[in-house]
């Protein structure tokens, strides 16, 4: 279908998807766009977070991405695991960006399907792996004897400093 500029404004200011008429220029020019990783929904419109829970989701998922990425990177066992990954590396690399193709598979929630799985190999690495294992942190506030890791969103906060 045909993208124009009001449909993109559309999408990240009301998460509205509905198809607008467009010249041939802006057709295309959008064509161009539809993969590039242009649009920070934190910064264009960060209430969609607490108002669409595929994007919420999405966003958490590739925060874990992000976090996991840098323990896979640094082992030596891991980095096989990140090679055999087919997502495109803005997923993982930045996770507040976003194309026009990915904010349509938020919609149809074919993002979430396909990064959960990864999610879930990278998480089951992590844990299997002595090495990545080594790399937690305890907590200098509680300071409990517990393993934390910066991917544990549900149970850890990290400061925006840090």
């Amino acid at each position: 279908g045909l993208w124009s500029l009001r449909r993109v404004r559309g999408i990240l200011h009301k998460w509205d998807f509905r198809k607008q008429r467009v010249s041939n220029f802006a057709a295309e020019l959008l064509g161009k766009m539809m993969f590039e990783p242009l649009y920070s929904v934190q910064d264009i419109n960060s209430a969609l977070y607490k108002s669409v829970s595929e994007l919420k989701y999405t966003r958490a998922l590739r925060y874990q991405l992000f976090f996991l990425n840098e323990y896979l990177r640094a082992c030596k066992n891991g980095k096989d695991l990140l090679g055999s990954v087919t997502i495109r590396g803005h997923i993982y690399n930045d996770p507040e960006l976003f194309s026009l193709e990915d904010l349509c598979n938020v919609k149809d929630r074919t993002m979430i399907e396909s990064l959960r799985p990864i999610v879930t190999s990278w998480l089951q690495h992590v844990d299997n792996c002595g090495l990545c294992r080594g790399k937690g942190f305890i907590c200098e506030l509680c300071e409990r004897k517990e393993v934390i890791y910066p991917f544990q969103l549900s149970t850890v906060f990290q400061c925006q400093m840090c």
